[in-house]
Order: structure tokens, then C-alpha cells, then sequence
């Protein structure tokens, strides 16, 4: 059973009651990512992430963990590109310990200067974690290039010098500026009592937030660009990207354009996985994946493969395309990416944690309950020339391409393709 409420503050709370588990999760969401910074705070998202671990003005960094590994339970956080969530997972008894500690992290976050100074070393130490991992290079270049000079450009964990030059003044200010009711979202998903759950949340939250209705400001409007970006690296591999503008999160195109990204690349019967793994064995790594945001989305292609193989595997991407372009799907085709997708939604309906995240993101970004069923209706109706439609309006764009590898002859194809 689903439950919706909307506090006068303007917090929700969303939950989906599974009285057959014996867990619970419980999700605290945050209209905030990098899409919401500028140049001088690209990072602050991600680092407040970090930094509400780090105490509040009544328990340390060391006992908010001890608290959730005294009940055996877990507790964790995420920043992406539009938003933040803490998260933790108890049994259904503990809901109201969970819920007592995130609250207190989200209100009462104390970030001292001692803390904040540690916790600054070890995001840039992520950062450069990042810079090591050559796939995570390509992620954040083919954003950049797509969203060139937009804040869907940026990069979620931020640049070292903004991080390294953070000033407690800042942090708190942005926090202030974004952690309001009006843009926040509480996701349970398990086994719970709806009446208790909303007295909890109401006394956790509800009573906790200033009531003046402060807003954080809309998201920015986004337009695609077509830019080329690339950086050379003394490594093994070649990292190939390619992106165009996609459907935003609440486009009906979502789900042909989702089966498409199956069709061209998902599991191995794709048929960029087909060709350029099975059929030539020139990458190991090959996908086709769509990404979805409040006012855009995108469509990619990622390719891992040796140097000299460059020029080789952008023309056979090209052929593929047109192929697909050309003669459109099979009913094959169809018929297995719906499978594809019906399944992959009752299988994350087995996990209260997918559950509590995709019931918490649809509220928070398209203000509307999360249904799994209404998913695969949608997905059951599509047909082969939705697809072929999706495909066309893609694939008839300027893509943005990236690619981090050794300085080669070639390095440039994927920008030609």
C-alpha cells in the first residue's frame, strides 16, 4: 500500500508499505546537486554530504555510527548530478532510532572548523581517486562537453581548489540555502505502520522546519552542445564517449528511448555488444545507457579498447547507427527490450532499498508517486516505431564526444562519427 502526505512546512513523505519484510529503509532526499551550483560552489553538495557525518551539537562523527552498528543496521549517503539522500536500512523495529539520527544530522549538522579541515583532505583525496580512474574521467568530460559552461556540466564531487578553499561561512550558507522543507522529500519503503511513521515524521521533521516556505530556486534551463574534449593519459586502454541530448524525466518518450538504449547497447545480445565484442572481440566493455534530469536527458555510448583499435570501433558504431537508422528494429528487438525492462521493474520491487530511492526521486523531481505498474503499462505500449521515431530525433543531433587514453593517431575518430 502507498501512502502520500505534505506537511505545512511543504516537506512530503512518501512510503510504500511491504508488511511480508522485516526491514525497513528509510531515505531523506534534497533537491541539490551540482545542477544547483555555480563555478565558486561546484563540490559544496557532495562535501555537505560528507560533512553531516561529521557530528551535530549532540553526538559526534563516532557516535552517529556507533548508534546505527549498536542495532545492527546501515547507514549511508549519495550525491548525484540533482540531488542528495541519506539513507539507512534497520529492521522495522529500529525505524524511529534511523529516524531520530538522520534528522539530527539534517537539522543539526555542526560542521566545526577541525572537521571540516579533516574532511576536506579526504574528498580530495576522492577526487583525485576520480582522476585516476580513467572511465570516471570520460563520465565527467562527456558531460562537460555535452553541458559545456552549464551546471549539468560540472562535476558532482567539484574541483580540489574549490573544496581546498571551503570556508565554514560558505558551506553553512549553501546548506541553509538548499536544505529547506519545500525541497526535501522523506522515502520509506518496508515494513512500517503508516499512523506511527507520520507521527515520527512529524515529530523528527515536521516540527523541526521553518515554516516560512523558503524555495531554493528552479533548476536552470539546458541546451546540448556538441564539443569534443579529451585527455591523454599513459594508460592501456582508450575511453571513447559519445552523447546527444536525450528526454527529460518526465517525457512519455522516456521509455522507447530507455528500450532503445537496450537494443543498440544493453545486455550482450545488443547490437553494438554483438559487433564489436562477440563478432570482432575489440572491447571487453561496451553500453548504451540513457540518463534522465528535471529539463533534459541524454543518450550515450562508452567503448573501452585498445589504442590502435580506435578508428576500427568508431566506424563500426557508425555502421550500427545507420544500420538502425536505415531499417529500424526488429520485433525481436521489441519484444526483448520490453522484457528487459517489465522484469528489471519486479525485480527492483523485491528490494525496499531500489524501492525507497525510486519512490523518493519521482516525488522529488516530478512531485508524483512512484508506480510500478503505470512503468510497465508504459513500456508494455511502445511500439517498434516509437523507437524507430526516439532514434531519429537522437541520432539526427551534433553528438558531444569525449576520449581519455594515450596520445594516439586517431584519438580524435569518435568526434567524427
Amino acid at each position: 500500500m502507498d501512502f502520500y502526505k505534505q506537511y505545512p512546512s511543504g516537506l512530503k513523505l512518501v512510503a510504500k508499505q511491504m508488511d511480508n519484510f522485516y526491514t525497513v529503509s528509510l531515505g531523506v532526499f534534497v533537491n541539490v546537486g551540482c545542477v544547483k551550483e555555480d563555478a565558486a560552489t561546484n563540490g559544496y553538495s557532495h562535501f555537505i554530504e560528507h560533512l553531516v557525518f561529521k557530528g551535530t551539537d549532540k553526538r559526534t562523527c563516532l557516535q552517529i555510527s556507533e548508534e546505527i552498528d549498536d542495532i545492527g543496521a546501515n547507514i549511508n549517503a549519495y550525491t548525484s548530478k540533482d540531488s542528495t539522500c541519506f539513507y539507512t536500512k534497520s529492521s522495522a523495529d529500529d525505524l524511529e532510532k534511523c529516524m531520530d539520527v538522520l534528522s539530527d544530522m539534517y537539522f543539526n549538522a555542526a560542521i566545526p572548523e577541525d572537521e571540516l579541515e579533516r574532511e576536506k583532505g579526504v574528498v580530495i583525496e576522492e577526487i583525485k581517486m576520480c582522476e585516476d580512474t580513467p572511465d570516471d574521467v570520460s563520465q565527467d568530460l562527456i558531460s562537460k562537453a555535452l553541458f559545456y559552461k552549464q551546471p549539468l556540466g560540472q562535476t558532482i564531487l567539484g574541483s580540489i581548489e574549490n573544496i581546498k578553499y571551503s570556508d565554514r561561512h560558505s558551506i553553512l550558507d549553501f546548506k541553509k540555502k538548499h536544505y529547506v522543507p519545500t525541497s526535501t522529500v522523506v522515502a520509506v519503503c518496508g515494513k512500517f505502520d503508516f499512523d506511527s511513521l507520520d507521527k515520527l515524521v512529524e515529530n523528527y521533521f515536521e516540527q523541526h522546519c521553518d515554516k516560512s516556505g523558503l524555495l531554493d530556486g528552479a533548476e536552470p534551463e539546458v541546451s546540448y552542445k556538441s564539443k569534443f574534449l579529451y585527455t591523454f593519459k599513459p594508460i592501456e586502454q582508450s575511453h571513447l564517449q559519445l552523447a546527444w541530448g536525450g528526454f527529460a524525466l518526465n517525457s512519455a518518450e522516456r521509455y522507447a528511448n530507455s528500450m532503445l538504449a537496450s537494443i543498440l547497447g544493453g545486455g550482450l545480445s545488443s547490437r553494438l555488444n554483438q559487433v564489436i565484442r562477440e563478432q570482432n572481440g575489440l572491447a571487453y566493455s561496451v553500453y548504451a545507457y540513457p540518463s534522465y534530469y528535471s529539463k533534459c536527458g541524454t543518450f550515450e555510448i562508452y567503448v573501452g579498447l585498445s589504442p590502435e583499435n580506435n578508428v576500427k570501433v568508431c566506424n563500426l558504431v557508425k555502421t550500427e547507427i545507420d544500420k538502425l537508422l536505415n531499417d529500424g528494429i526488429t520485433e525481436r528487438e521489441l519484444n526483448r527490450a520490453r522484457m528487459q525492462a517489465v522484469n528489471a521493474l519486479y525485480m527492483n520491487a523485491e528490494s525496499n532499498m531500489t524501492l525507497m530511492r525510486l519512490y523518493g526521486r519521482s516525488m522529488l523531481k516530478l512531485n508524483e508517486l512512484f508506480d510500478a505498474n503505470k512503468d510497465v503499462d508504459k513500456y508494455k505500449a511502445v511500439t517498434a516505431e516509437d523507437i524507430n521515431t526516439v532514434a531519429r530525433k537522437i541520432f539526427v543531433q551534433p553528438h558531444a564526444s569525449a576520449y581519455v587514453g594515450p596520445k594516439v593517431d586517431g584519438y580524435e575518430s569518435v568526434s567524427k562519427i
